[in-house]
């Protein structure tokens, strides 16, 4: 087997990323996860554990982490989805995506445990598999610690499996209402269903009906909570191009002057989440984080296609913002971090997505649209994204897949503008992949 045939059985299964529809939660089953687990030896028992869940922000957050936990020496597994260009990158062991030859080799140890009837009968999806793989790769590679981001809700995710004595909740908002819930406060309780027994759980900003669900949770399981703005205080102190400086105090001290290189306010709160978890570890699983590890993981943290700017004159960014609080809070960080004459939109959305709102907020800003699609069953076609913006007053256009998108968005901004990718991570990453392999 090699890398591309290990990918091409791992599609095999049943992959709800990509589905436009299917039944939740029927469609997930902790129990069968943990068979899965168990058949693999249970690797998730033999490392501390975190978890993140949250509508947007939880990779960041993750990211955040995972680099503070490293810099302490620390040997440190992070689990991410979706990928923006590889598949590897979401399973990574100290800032590294796990290598092709490895993948290769735990994939064909996966087929073997799979090779049953009752199996068969009840396989599992593809984020179980790719779950149970990055828990066996960190298991293999001696992980001190894992950081797991939720891929969907949190209750029910296979994430949450795992015995985490440490939680993080990004923020909140409406998404995949079809399955979490139409309200925000029922899209918190599935959220909320990560809080485990005596945990801390450090929380982002809410609003008050997801505030208080998270305390109702933390109460019930008698678990800690720290939340930013209450018991953990930021500080802001200055920003420019391509940095934030803040200082931060809570439970666990006081930090003076960190520098971020995340771009946007928010990165801010979830770097206050992210330090927040790394300084409860501590006290939970007696692991030190030092003061240099925390300034020097937050200084190091990188995450590729969020406000990431890919080329200047005109300025390329990529950002998956994919649905409308976080196209709002999009639209705040170019204004905090760009100048710009005009805003020309790359914009491709996946259909369970909130288009109108997410027009709402960046057509306000746009001064051209380029509606286009990533190669993902679920992206809206173009037409669809146009027929939306059908008040939009400025030029638009229509452009099947991200490299004539971006060419025509390119072809037509002058060297004082800026061409954002946005709308989904799908299109985002294929954007990336055609920028540094085409160039612009």
């Amino acid at each position: 087997m090699d890398h591309a045939e290990a990918l091409e059985y791992l599609d095999a299964f049943a992959d709800h990323e990509r589905m436009r529809s299917f039944e939740y939660p029927e469609a997930f089953k902790l129990d069968r996860m943990r068979v899965l687990l168990k058949e693999f030896g249970n690797p998730q028992n033999a490392y501390e554990s975190v978890i993140i869940a949250g509508s947007k922000g939880k990779g960041s957050t993750a990211v955040i982490l995972s680099s503070v936990l490293r810099m302490e020496n620390l040997r440190v597994g992070l689990y991410t989805s979706p990928h923006l260009e590889e598949l590897n990158e979401r399973i990574q062991m100290n800032g590294l995506p796990i290598s092709s030859p490895r993948l290769v080799e735990d994939v064909m140890l996966l087929r073997r445990l799979l090779d049953s009837a009752s199996w068969r009968r009840d396989p599992p999806t593809y984020f179980e598999v790719l779950t149970a793989l990055a828990f066996h790769h960190f298991k293999q590679m001696k992980a001190h610690v894992a950081v797991l981001e939720v891929g969907l809700g949190g209750l029910y995710d296979s994430t949450n499996v795992a015995a985490s004595k440490v939680a993080g909740l990004a923020p909140v908002s409406l998404e995949h209402t079809d399955k979490l819930g139409r309200t925000v406060a029922k899209i918190a309780v599935q959220k909320a269903g990560i809080i485990k027994s005596r945990q801390i759980v450090v929380s982002a900003p809410q609003i008050p009906e997801v505030e208080a669900v998270f305390q109702k949770a933390a109460a019930q399981n008698e678990a800690t909570l720290w939340s930013v703005g209450r018991e953990i205080r930021i500080f802001e102190r200055d920003h420019g191009p391509e940095h934030q400086r803040f200082d931060l105090k809570g439970p666990f001290g006081e930090y003076r002057a960190l520098e971020l290189r995340l771009l946007g306010r928010h990165q801010i709160d979830n770097a206050a989440v992210a330090v927040g978890m790394a300084k409860a570890l501590e006290e939970r699983a007696r692991l030190r984080v030092s003061e240099a590890a925390v300034r020097r993981g937050v200084l190091d943290a990188r995450w590729p296609g969020r406000l990431e700017k890919m080329s200047a004159r005109p300025d390329l960014v990529l950002d998956g913002a994919q649905n409308p609080e976080s196209a709002r809070k999009l639209v705040l960080a170019l204004k905090r971090h760009f100048h710009y004459e005009k805003l020309f939109l790359v914009l491709g959305v996946s259909s369970d997505k909130d288009l109108t709102g997410i027009l709402a907020e960046l057509l306000p800003e746009t001064a051209v649209l380029v509606a286009t699609r990533s190669s993902s069953p679920r992206a809206v076609p173009p037409a669809e994204i146009l027929a939306a913006a059908e008040d939009f007053s400025g030029p638009k256009q229509a452009a099947d897949g991200s490299g004539d998108a971006l060419r025509a968005a390119l072809r037509l901004a002058g060297p004082e503008d800026l061409v954002l990718v946005t709308g989904s991570l799908y299109l985002v990453g294929e954007a990336r992949t055609f920028v540094r392999k085409e160039g612009v």
